[in-house]
């Protein structure tokens, strides 16, 4: 996966609708459990994600830096 989301139930998202009418690129939902989360995130095979619920904290120890915002709100939604 180049581009996409990454969260728990993503069934009700129009981010995949959005981003291919808008871009030319394919944007894939990624649902994840909890067990698939950790190695996801340690292979880091995507070039760009978006996160939801429940990991937008979840993923902060997995980037090599952080937005002072993210750091403030302690919760993060795209990693590129």
């Amino acid at each position: 996966m180049d581009y996409g989301l990454i969260g728990g139930k993503l069934g009700h998202s129009y981010s995949k609708d959005i981003h291919e009418m808008l871009a030319d690129y394919t944007y894939d939902l990624c649902p994840l459990t909890k067990e698939e989360f950790v190695p996801f995130m340690e292979q880091h095979a995507f070039r760009a994600i978006n996160v939801t619920i429940p990991y937008k904290q979840d993923v902060i120890p997995y980037l090599d830096s952080l937005d002072d915002n993210a750091k403030a709100i302690g919760a993060v939604n795209t990693i590129v």
